[in-house]
């Protein structure tokens, strides 16, 4: 199963947004949190695509409750958060489930060929 998030850095902070979000042992260690077997990023321009592949059948952890079981993520989280258009505050949970909801990507469609 893919799962896709994408969103846009705040005006003038593209360079410090994509510096944070480029860390491949970070995101390895988010997508390991998650229950993820992958997570792929995608970024041009300030934007960012992130996929994340699960195995059929399972059920991704939300990132909010990884967050406070994860003092190191919750500190990633709580840089990236002001940096991010139309961003959360990582002390808020229902910020961060309501940022969610607005970066996921409802997937089309899924071709094996």
């Amino acid at each position: 199963m893919l799962v896709v998030f994408s969103f846009r850095a705040n005006p003038g902070k593209e360079r410090e947004f994509e510096e944070l979000l480029n860390d491949p042992d970070a995101a390895r260690a988010v997508a390991r949190a998650m229950g993820a077997v992958r997570n792929a990023l995608f970024m041009k321009d300030g934007r960012m695509i992130r996929v994340f592949e699960f195995p059929e059948g399972a059920t991704p952890v939300p990132l909010h409750e990884i967050a406070e079981r994860d003092p190191s993520l919750k500190d990633f989280l709580r840089k990236l958060g002001p940096l991010v258009e139309d961003g959360f505050d990582a002390d808020r949970p229902e910020t961060l489930v309501a940022f969610n909801k607005r970066a996921f990507v409802p997937q089309a469609f899924d071709v094996k060929v």
